[in-house]
């Protein structure tokens, strides 16, 4: 069966908000230059350091985008959900990953060339200025994320790390944990032991409910001034 028959970049549901900008021609030129891959949980889906040949859009589940720094040591920078675009910085400066993606559940992930993504900078002002946005946003979000790692205790930041997934990824305060305790510490920025330590804290204090792997958030206004005051 030939996967990339089965969605058509007009009418995907799940296509990147910017592709709105494209013309009706342009998305046809998209829909000849893409292909879906499908991936399980835990595979690789680019290596930092890889060439930048395609952008990658999720069309259903969920993966981490982490840095590898020294010692092998990872930073996760986020979770990447359906309709965002994963393609960074590098693709304008050296055509490198500087971030990995993996799988956190089954994925199906839509490749597109990315060189004709970088046609339609040159020659569509609106869609050159929605991936400026786009790149802009991500940008600041990285931005905060090193502020709140050098400036908040840990408390601080697994709190604000257990708002972001209610929030940004789950879209609810009672959701099944996707991230490992290792990966937790990774994306708050800590090591997994002090993960334990302060999510027991969390549960005693009944701010959260911690039943690995489900997370319940009791008390989401305590929660939210542990992040803020840091």
């Amino acid at each position: 069966m030939d996967l990339n028959a089965k969605i058509s970049c007009k009418n995907c549901k799940h296509g990147w908000g910017n592709f709105k900008n494209l013309t009706a021609k342009e998305l046809e030129i998209v829909n000849e230059n893409r292909f879906q891959a499908n991936f399980q949980a835990g595979e690789i889906i680019f290596k930092q350091g890889s060439p930048v040949s395609n952008a990658v859009f999720l069309i259903n589940g969920m993966a981490k985008i982490y840095i590898e720094g020294f010692d092998k040591k990872r930073m996760m920078v986020g979770i990447a959900k359906p309709k965002a675009l994963i393609a960074g910085p590098g693709t304008f400066v050296d055509d490198r990953h500087h971030y990995s993606v993996a799988a956190l559940t089954d994925v199906t992930a839509c490749f597109i060339k990315m060189d004709v993504l970088k046609d339609f900078v040159n020659t569509n002002g609106k869609f050159a200025e929605g991936w400026l946005r786009d790149i802009s946003q991500k940008a600041l979000g990285t931005f905060y994320k090193f502020l709140s790692h050098t400036q908040k205790k840990m408390h601080g930041r697994l709190a604000e790390t257990l708002l972001y997934l209610a929030d940004e990824v789950h879209n609810s305060d009672d959701f099944t944990m996707l991230l490992s305790r290792q990966e937790l510490g990774e994306l708050s920025g800590m090591a997994k032991e002090s993960v334990v330590r302060i999510l027991k804290d969390l549960a005693q204090d009944n701010i959260i409910e911690d039943k690995c792997p489900h997370i319940k958030i009791l008390n989401r206004k305590k929660l939210q001034m542990i992040s803020n005051m840091g």
